[in-house]
């Protein structure tokens, strides 16, 4: 193995815990409202441009993250620049709300191939509901733009990044049919708020949105349009994967890791918000805690907070344990699962199972997946005691 493959696959830097936007479900500030306030400067970035060429894969990235990266556009523009001076061939994306996203700013990204995770949530109404301003107004129009100009310049199919409440759960399925048919937008990672309360009557319109989606999906597929989602991800992976595979995943600091503005190390980007578990810095590099952690994930599965919802669960082969920094934020403990992620976890695979069975074969479907066939079991076979250890995603 070539020194490389044991270096990280990416660096999710939050360049600034700073926001235009006042989101009503948002991790960042919602849970810690005494949040830090600050931006990486020129010396950080210059110490995590060093960090990078000895930590980082040659073909990895650098994805800026925060509160909203553009607010600090400057700094992103400076690491990038820089690292591509000094030779690096590192790739570089964004996780945004595309409110601050201007021609200048986009074309400009252009020639760096910038990837983006695009946050809008749905329609107009829908995304009016909990992405607002500090006057509550809401951001659809000014995100949408900035969306436009993404797609007009660097990617006509961006992913776009739709969080579900409670709240708008109603009209999903027509919603992700208007943006798939009518804005041809194909790439679509719309999951929920699982800290979130999920009354029976939400859950009951969940399942009648999926089961209209469920229509919809087969359609697309029968069609040829190759479109992405979460729910037939996860609903496939639970039909397909052989046993569960929870060892390896993201949170751990293994593949990727968490950059704070001021230069801290976290096991992922969704665990700065709570800056409680540290795993090191770009000055001195990942410290004892890192290793501890991933020994003590490893300990153990990964449950549901209603431990007896585990028994006889029909996504477990699938499951990794959701978020850990999510488990971590609600429980303290990043091997319990929000009961609102496992039964929805599970109402997804008993409405969306067959449909991913009947498309195996189709060629649309399985080239969105990559996924095997479904396995063929040995009776005679003896299962695993052990997870086996993989790259398993929440």
């Amino acid at each position: 193995m070539s020194n490389s493959q044991f270096k990280l696959k990416e660096l999710t830097t939050w360049v600034t815990s700073e926001c235009d936007l006042r989101c009503k479900y948002c991790f960042v500030y919602k849970l810690n409202e005494n949040q830090p306030h600050g931006k990486m400067t020129k010396e950080t970035a210059d110490q995590l441009i060093r960090f990078a060429s000895e930590n980082l894969q040659p073909n990895g990235s650098i994805w800026f993250f925060g509160a909203e990266p553009f607010c600090n556009f400057d700094i992103m523009r400076y690491i990038m620049e820089k690292s591509q001076a000094d030779g690096s061939k590192w790739r570089f994306g964004a996780t945004t709300n595309c409110t601050l996203l201007t021609e200048d700013i986009v074309q400009y990204l252009k020639k760096y191939n910038f990837g983006f995770n695009c946050s809008i949530d749905g329609l107009k109404d829908t995304h009016n509901t909990n992405r607002i301003y500090a006057d509550g107004s809401g951001s659809w129009d000014d995100a949408w733009r900035g969306l436009s100009l993404i797609r007009k310049y660097i990617n006509p199919t961006p992913q776009v990044r739709w969080t579900v409440t409670p709240s708008i759960v109603k009209g999903l399925a027509d919603g992700i049919k208007t943006l798939v048919e009518e804005h041809k937008l194909t790439s679509l990672a719309v999951d929920m708020v699982y800290e979130a309360e999920w009354i029976a009557a939400d859950l009951a319109a969940l399942r009648h949105e999926l089961e209209v989606f469920r229509g919809y999906y087969l359609k697309w597929m029968q069609d040829g349009i190759p479109v992405f989602s979460m729910f037939m991800r996860d609903a496939n992976s639970a039909i397909t994967q052989q046993q569960r595979r929870w060892c390896s995943r993201c949170g751990l600091g293994q593949g990727a890791v968490g950059v704070d503005w001021d230069g801290t190390l976290y096991p992922c980007h969704r665990f700065i918000d709570s800056h409680k578990i540290r795993i090191g810095d770009i000055y001195q590099g990942f410290n004892q805690t890192r290793t501890d952690w991933i020994a003590h994930w490893q300990k153990s599965a990964p449950y549901c907070e209603v431990p007896s919802k585990c028994l006889g669960c029909n996504y477990k082969n699938a499951c990794s344990g959701g978020c850990l920094a999510v488990n971590y934020d609600v429980f303290g403990n990043t091997h319990a699962s929000p009961e609102a992620f496992c039964i929805i976890k599970q109402l997804i695979t008993e409405v969306l199972a067959d449909t991913c069975k009947s498309l195996q074969n189709n060629p649309t479907f399985q080239k969105v997946y990559k996924k095997s066939s479904l396995p063929q079991l040995n009776p005679n076979k003896k299962p695993a005691n052990q997870p086996s250890l993989g790259d398993a995603k929440p």
